[in-house]
């Protein structure tokens, strides 16, 4: 039974994942903090995963032996000792500043009840027995680390334990004999648990809670192109109110991995704690989602004739840029037209109180398709720019996003090979595309987000967003 108090850190573990206690290398993408509202939701998670757990514990057997006159020495085993009833009357867990949690469990009670059996030469003797122990008191800390993997660890820095009253009831064949030695009974049963209680916390802390989190993920697969770095970059701040945990936060190829060409800026948490947890995620998250993606080709579109809204008056077709290049379609009668778009760096967002914006700029590439081959011929060249508002928020489990255009699209002409363009129209016709086509495309994707590391089942509620210099920062309760 008392082995598994060790579930009420646990709780506290799986919400914060908590890194190691060396000094950090690197600024984090995404920085977790927890809460003393967190902390108690943690140890109310707890309670309720060790009450589900005592019905599966196994208490050991315990033997000793006593002196009967001149029967001298007679051995004792009690065993299928089995927990009837346990309440869990107080319990506490606290941040340790500078080192990491402690669990306590205070003014328990436990009813169990077992077998006995008595044996001198080949005389054996058994029966049922029932134990109340009172006062039960247990107190785990734990040290928190990262292994090189970035993975958290955990480990027993100090265990202490109490029993305050036990009283034994023996019942059976002779038990008489027994209860006439119930006190030296009850002090070697006493001592026996108290020597076994913390012996039970470190193994179950090595052979279940040490292997569980070398099996937590430090990657996500966001789609067919990238995935997402949750490993641990450095040291928790861990203070009486807060525990503040880093995590790297850095988008990847997932055909290749590289690491960013720039750092993460540093984030300076204000502190809040309204909230049971706070998410602060850097415009490095998003600026590496943007490096992977523009360098895997997915920001390259090529608008065709098809991609354009069958209300649009203009279509990508010769006749219809007569007003744009007088020349084109005397060039190239009937032919169809199409545009090849390419950032000429991946866009960065910005982080500023209050705002979200990128300034992207486009390479644009008009091209003729020749009727009579599969080639196509190149027209003329355009350098787009823009200015875009980005609308970030979250919901229980993701944060996504949205666009929207800060100013229009800025067209200049960079090159041509039929003369004269009409780059005012020309830029008419892409802000329509752009707000019509684009936009929408971009913000479906959007929509769906990248996941928090969250635990299996957890989800937020009473979400709080605000933007910050560098950071976003998101507060929430949880489920």
């Amino acid at each position: 039974m008392m082995a598994r108090s060790f579930f009420v850190v646990v709780a506290l573990l799986l919400l914060a994942e908590v890194s190691g206690f060396e000094e950090g290398t690197s600024n984090p993408g995404f920085v977790a903090r927890i809460t003393r509202k967190g902390l108690e939701y943690a140890r109310r998670f707890g309670v309720a995963i060790l009450k589900k757990e005592l019905s599966t514990i196994k208490l050991p057997d315990f033997s000793g032996s006593f002196k009967v006159g001149w029967i001298k020495s007679v051995a004792y085993d009690f065993y299928r000792l089995k927990i009837h009833h346990f309440e869990l009357r107080n319990s506490d867990l606290r941040l340790r500043p500078r080192q990491g949690v402690r669990a306590t469990l205070s003014n328990n009670y436990v009813f169990i009840s077992g077998n006995w059996k008595v044996k001198k030469a080949f005389v054996t003797l058994d029966g049922t027995f029932d134990v109340s122990v009172d006062d039960i008191s247990i107190s785990v800390s734990l040290n928190l680390g990262k292994d090189p993997s970035g993975r958290p660890t955990a480990s027993v820095a100090r265990c202490r334990n109490s029993i305050g009253h036990m009283s034994v009831d023996i019942s059976g064949q002779l038990s008489w004999i027994l209860n006439l030695f119930h006190e030296r009974i009850e002090n070697n049963f006493k001592n026996i648990l108290e020597q076994k209680i913390c012996e039970m916390v470190r193994k179950s802390t090595t052979s279940h809670l040490e292997p569980y989190l070398r099996t937590l993920p430090v990657t996500l697969m966001i789609d067919q192109t990238a995935g997402i770095d949750y490993s641990l970059v450095g040291a928790p701040q861990v203070n009486s109110q807060v525990l503040d945990t880093p995590f790297k936060g850095e988008f990847f190829g997932r055909n290749w991995r590289s690491p960013a060409l720039f750092e993460a800026p540093s984030i300076r948490l204000p502190e809040k704690h309204d909230h049971m947890v706070y998410f602060a995620v850097s415009e490095y998250v998003f600026n590496t989602a943007s490096w992977v993606y523009h360098q895997a080709g997915r920001m390259n579109f090529t608008i065709q004739n098809r991609h354009i809204p069958p209300d649009s008056p203009i279509r990508l077709h010769t006749s219809s840029f007569r007003a744009i290049a007088p020349r084109l379609s005397r060039m190239y009668p009937n032919m169809e037209l199409e545009l090849e778009t390419t950032p000429e760096s991946a866009p960065f967002l910005t982080f500023t109180p209050g705002n979200v914006t990128f300034m992207p700029v486009i390479d644009i590439q008009a091209f003729v398709l020749l009727p009579t081959s599969s080639d196509r011929k190149l027209l003329f060249q355009l350098r787009v720019t823009t200015n875009i508002s980005a609308t970030i928020s979250a919901n229980s489990d993701r944060i996504v996003g949205s666009v929207t255009t800060g100013s229009k699209l800025k067209l200049e002409l960079k090159h041509s090979n039929i003369r004269f363009i009409n780059v005012e129209l020309m830029e008419a016709i892409l802000n329509y595309y752009a707000l019509h086509t684009m936009y929408p495309s971009l913000n479906a994707k959007l929509e769906k987000g990248f996941p928090l590391p969250l635990p299996r089942d957890t989800h937020l509620n009473s979400l709080e967003l605000q933007v910050h210099e560098n950071f976003l920062l998101l507060g929430a309760n949880l489920d």
